[in-house]
């Protein structure tokens, strides 16, 4: 389950996180002639397609199932970059990297609901990032290839490259990967949901409201009712930071360090370092999660993001740089995978994903802003320093809404706090 996920979101990864590798080429490409704001319209079109496909994840799931759901997404952002590959115009690029955000909308929220609902709870933080670190792996595996396939072939061999391994990972997902338990009891289908619990000694009971068909507990209502309301609008900023963040410097990373003189090879070096960043940051964030709180250790990554940013504005030696980046990821990519496991621990199974998929839905609007608010600096003439700060900025916010943000047991009230109490002990620490 947990290495479908990965797979899954490792894809995902790559198609979302790869595009800042392939900005220089865009811009270079004459026969488009395209300026930095719009490549930075067209960064921001994929996150206009999450923003719709995250809304809709919720319902999706609920009527298709999460396995359905996770299968139809993954196959529709690869197809997606195919036609990304082949586009004859920025019109129709633009287009695909929409669907390309629709697919990845509607995958995040829902893998993350089938993460937490598959996991132990006592290393709920863990299971989520070992499954997300496929979005780090993903852009890694994005920076290594640019540095071969974009100076060769152009910006066209990488968004050709991210479809292909689809081709190997969708017909294994479609033979093996398990439906949600608390789907199919609120089907009716109480036998086939309790042989998948027991199968995957599964903490959290099938009869939990999730399971119940007439729940009432259910879709973006839900998520402001049991006093629901401030965090969860807490949620919604926390992820609207952290994407503005994160993908406003994925996008931007390579061509700001470009512009500050090193060579095209080594700035996007930096890109495959902030990568690696996120993923140790996800799984390293996470242990800390599971052994000290959630909370602490999510304010700990924006502040992380932040300073090293502030940092790396102030033009230190290439060998400093290179460790703040990999800073800088641990509180970007690491953050957000923190994020989703703030989130889904915090609402019931019953609305779930939707709550998963409206915070991220939220988020989108950062991701869609992120990499427009970096071009417009670009445009602008702005130095490196002044790029960096505008983004360190967003972060610093981020973390003082998280220490605004309740957490543990108090978040929870009436049926919630009496049927998840016990499921989420760690959760209050």
């Amino acid at each position: 389950m947990v290495a479908l996920c990965l797979s899954a979101l490792t894809l995902e990864g790559y198609d979302l996180l790869m595009y800042g590798t392939v900005v220089p080429s865009l811009l270079a490409y004459e026969p488009w002639d395209l300026d930095p704001a719009t490549v930075g319209v067209l960064g921001s079109v994929a996150g206009v397609g999450m923003l719709a496909g995250a809304l809709a994840a919720g319902s999706i799931a609920d009527r298709w199932g999460r396995r359905r759901a996770l299968i139809a997404a993954a196959a529709l952002f690869s197809a997606a970059m195919g036609c990304c590959s082949i586009a004859p115009s920025p019109e129709i690029f633009g287009a695909a990297r929409f669907v390309v955000g629709v697919g990845a909308g509607v995958l995040m929220p829902t893998a993350a609901s089938m993460l937490i609902e598959f996991s132990r709870l006592d290393t709920r933080a863990r299971t989520v990032a070992l499954g997300f670190v496929g979005t780090s792996v993903g852009g890694i595996a994005a920076g290594i290839l640019s540095l071969w396939l974009v100076p060769e072939f152009g910006f066209r061999a990488m968004f050709a490259a991210g479809m292909i391994p689809a081709l190997l990972i969708l017909p294994v997902m479609v033979g093996y990967l398990p439906e949600s338990p608390a789907f199919l009891t609120s089907r009716g289908r109480t036998d086939a949901a309790q042989t998948i619990s027991t199968r995957y000694g599964l903490e959290e009971a099938v009869e939990d409201s999730g399971g119940d068909p007439r729940s009432t507990d259910r879709g973006i209502s839900a998520l402001f009712t049991a006093n629901r309301a401030r965090v969860t609008l807490s949620f919604w900023v926390m992820t609207l930071l952290c994407l503005l963040v994160l993908f406003g410097v994925a996008t931007w990373l390579p061509a700001v360090m470009r512009s500050a003189g090193y060579p095209l090879g080594a700035a996007l070096s930096f890109l495959l370092v902030l990568n690696v960043g996120g993923a140790v940051g996800a799984l390293g964030g996470a242990y800390l999660a599971d052994r000290f709180g959630i909370k602490p250790v999510t304010t700990l990554g924006f502040l992380c993001a932040a300073v090293s940013l502030a940092l790396i504005a102030t033009t230190p030696p290439i060998g400093i740089v290179y460790v703040l980046v990999l800073i800088a990821g641990m509180g970007t990519t690491g953050t957000q995978i923190l994020l989703n496991t703030f989130i889904g621990g915090y609402y019931p199974v019953s609305c779930r994903t939707t709550g998963l998929g409206v915070a991220l839905a939220a988020g989108r609007l950062g991701a869609i802003v992120g990499p427009t608010y970096g071009g417009l600096f670009v445009a602008a003439g702005a130095g490196t320093s002044t790029q960096l700060l505008a983004f360190a900025l967003p972060a610093i916010i981020g973390a003082g809404v998280t220490i605004l943000t309740p957490a543990g047991r108090k978040l929870r009230s009436g049926r919630a706090s009496a049927s998840e109490g016990r499921l989420h002990a760690p959760d209050a620490r």
